[in-house]
């Protein structure tokens, strides 16, 4: 399976016109945005010409040969970074995907393979990569995979790719058992799974930088600013850096996440460049 370079890839998808759709910014003030109401966009996605093409939104059925691999997307765009959910099918050629602006990922459910760092990693559900390149493909027979991506730029300097395997993350038991906490480090950044039992809740906190969240179950409250949401597997959350925010868990939830820079923010300390969990 070849592989394709990063810059390679974008010069290829910008000639082609096959950049995904991307939907208007949120604004600032915007900390909530519902699953439901967020339109799930076509892709698709084939080889062609000895490079990998690919089409979004009303061009992906027109565009795309008999044989192309189909699947879907969902996107927030928040104004620190880009959060993409990434659906495929077996039925529809499973998993096949140009990576262009991803610096990570989160396999909600695989499996499927990717390049890190020059090596073709297998990636299982749990998983996650930081900076892959190339494409996300099928590792083997087509099957279903889902996929949490984001465009975060690395807090730190020196960041380099690096795959972290779900099982050689320990999982942290925190606030009385009722907060469960994986979290995946890398040079650069890091990625966080959290499981939240009934009736956790957290006293009002703030970071130093904004965290990027997609709801993986529900329904729990959160509330920012003095606003007050009911949040559900689906959803997109920006916990952003500074303002105050706290959870109520109303039934079994959690969430998968990573940090962003905020706003007009270069590269921070090491030490500073992940959220310190509840305790």
């Amino acid at each position: 399976m070849f592989a394709i370079s990063r810059s390679l890839l974008l010069a290829a998808v910008a000639a082609a016109g096959c950049a995904v759709t991307q939907p208007a910014p949120e604004a600032d003030s915007v900390y909530v945005v519902a699953g439901e109401d967020r339109a799930s966009v076509p892709m698709a996605a084939w080889e062609g010409g000895g490079s990998l093409q690919s089409a979004s939104g009303a061009k992906a059925a027109g565009a795309a040969p008999s044989g192309a691999v189909q699947y879907d997307a969902k996107l927030v765009r928040w104004p620190t970074a880009t959060v993409k959910v990434l659906t495929f099918d077996k039925n529809r050629g499973g998993v096949l995907h140009p990576l262009t602006d991803e610096t990570l990922i989160y396999v909600l459910e695989g499996p499927l393979q990717t390049n890190v760092g020059g090596k073709i990693v297998v990636l299982n559900t749990g998983d996650v990569a930081s900076l892959p390149s190339g494409a996300l493909r099928n590792a083997g027979a087509p099957a279903d995979a889902v996929v949490v991506a984001w465009t975060a730029p690395s807090l730190t300097t020196g960041a380099t790719p690096a795959a972290v395997r779900m099982a050689d993350v320990e999982q942290n038991v925190l606030g009385g058992g009722g907060l469960k906490l994986r979290r995946y480090q890398f040079p650069g950044n890091s990625v966080r799974a959290v499981e939240l039992g009934k009736g956790f809740k957290t006293n009002p906190n703030s970071a130093k930088t904004d965290s990027l969240i997609y709801v993986t179950k529900g329904p729990m409250r959160f509330f920012q600013n003095g606003q007050e949401f009911t949040v559900t597997k689906g959803d997109f959350i920006r916990e952003v850096a500074g303002a105050q925010h706290n959870w109520d868990v109303t039934e079994e939830s959690g969430f998968v996440t990573t940090s962003a820079l905020p706003i007009g923010a270069g590269p921070i300390d090491p030490d500073k460049a992940t959220d310190v969990p509840p305790q």
